[in-house]
């Protein structure tokens, strides 16, 4: 069989690559030993204070390392707080917004296709639910990881130049005496538009895809979180009962007792004797890993009927209107991601893109998506209201780069295989998802073949 992409390494760089993953091995055997020997000893491993981060203590490495291993940590309520001090138990459905304890470790629902996968449909998450019944829940398909330091990174870019705009149309309305309303652009994408006031005031009822403060927030189904830190830092809390530092600060000088507890102390709001469950640090390493993880690529069949028709399904992608949405490509200005906590003025910078290409030069990402949301009609509508207030059939535009391997698809893993999920298409998607539809079954299999391509790179697999 040939190597799957490109030239195959030389055999120096294959025993290199042996060579890693039989470290990474050796790595997560000894911790298994060591918290086999004492329970405490992980946790103490994977608690890392940002001060220390801020100081230098750790490098980049050691962060991706050590977010790695949080990655797999199994939280147990007598070392890491897991739970909190009213519920201890394993429940599926969720209790509110406080959420529910469904798994130990983010790995436990993140190893579809592979290490930081996405999650079969048995792991999906009952968000928001009455601790009862599944029929009260938001459910929820756990995404794949992978890539993710360029979706914050293009996120965050976005934003800059939207809100960029929004303010240059403030100082012409100021100096013009008189509202100005202005197309809002970036990336090639349209986000609608915005009226801004001479004193300074927003109009943003027709802003598009995303919320009024003009933030891509590319993170949740719904697309209601902007960076990686902040997403890991809510699913602890709802998937563990796991609060960080940060939330505790937070609560202190603005009590939020519905996510976090009424406990009788501000470092501790779920009350289970335990404070810090979750280091700003550690949250930092976190980021650092998710941030550095492989990006999916584009493996076409080496076959060359095949290749044709692959081809042909990729030509299809766009004339079907799927592209619409699912933009193929978006440029990334810059190749370094400064990861920043909230609490200090540290900060770790990280490289997105591979060894040899520039990193402060820009780079095209074959991300499949707009990083907006649209309404995706009622079929794939949510049972009940969010807590954001977002429409029920409002869905950011998942990335599809990847795609092979996450497989069951959509938002609560509803559909076993990629044309199901395209047929589930409505709203908004409604006329790409009947020409789709429309197509001759030899032309739905090509389309459906060039997105069999989008995949990650293959796995070298050290057996014990």
């Amino acid at each position: 069989m040939p190597w799957p992409r490109g030239a195959p390494p030389t055999v120096g760089a294959l025993d290199a690559l042996l060579a890693d993953a039989q470290q990474i091995e050796a790595r997560e055997q000894a911790e298994e030993w060591l918290d086999g020997l004492e329970q405490a000893e992980a946790s103490d491993h994977v608690s890392i204070v940002q001060e220390d981060v801020d100081k230098g203590v750790y490098s980049k490495a050691q962060l991706f390392n050590l977010g790695d291993e949080l990655f797999s940590h199994p939280f147990t309520p007598v070392v890491d707080g897991y739970a909190d001090g009213h519920f201890t138990g394993f429940r599926r459905v969720h209790s509110g917004v406080r959420g529910g304890l469904d798994t130990f470790s983010c790995a436990g629902c993140h190893s579809v296709g592979g290490p930081d996968g996405s999650g079969a449909q048995t792991q999906d998450a009952m968000l928001e639910g009455d601790a009862e019944h599944q029929t009260s829940t938001l459910q929820r398909n756990p995404p794949a990881m992978l890539g993710l330091g360029m979706v914050q990174a293009l996120g965050a870019e976005m934003t800059v130049e939207l809100q960029g705009e929004r303010d240059q149309a403030k100082l012409r309305a100021a100096a013009a005496g008189k509202p100005v309303v202005i197309a809002l652009t970036t990336h090639g994408l349209s986000f609608g538009t915005i009226e801004v006031a001479p004193d300074g005031r927003e109009d943003a009822r027709r802003v598009e895809g995303i919320d009024g403060d003009l933030v891509v927030k590319p993170f949740g189904w719904k697309g209601t979180i902007a960076r990686l830190r902040r997403f890991v830092e809510d699913a602890a809390r709802v998937h563990f009962g796991i609060q960080s530092h940060v939330l505790a600060l937070r609560h202190k000088e603005r009590p939020d007792p519905a996510h976090l507890g009424d406990g009788p102390r501000w470092w501790d709001p779920d009350g289970d004797g335990h404070g810090r469950e979750l280091e700003e640090g550690t949250l930092t390493a976190v980021a650092v890993y998710l941030a550095m993880l492989e990006t999916p690529v584009i493996i076409p069949p080496h076959d060359a009927g095949l290749r044709e028709r692959w081809a042909s399904g990729s030509a299809l992608f766009t004339q079907v209107g799927c592209e619409g949405c699912h933009k193929r490509e978006l440029v990334l200005s810059h190749g370094i991601w400064r990861e920043a906590a909230d609490t200090t003025k540290g900060e770790v910078e990280v490289s997105l893109f591979l060894d040899g290409d520039a990193p402060r030069g820009t780079k095209t990402v074959n991300l499949f998506s707009d990083l907006k949301r649209h309404a995706m009609g009622p079929a794939l509508a949510d049972r009940h209201d969010n807590e954001q207030g977002i429409g029920r059939d409002v869905f950011l535009t998942r990335p599809l780069w990847g795609l092979a391997e996450t497989a069951p698809y959509l938002h609560d893993g509803s559909a076993a295989t990629i044309p199901e999920a395209i047929l589930a298409h409505g709203g908004e998607a409604q006329r790409a998802r009947d020409a789709f539809a429309a197509l001759p079954a030899p032309e739905q299999a090509d389309l459906h073949l060039f997105l069999l391509s989008l995949t990650r790179e293959p796995k070298v697999r050290v057996a014990r």
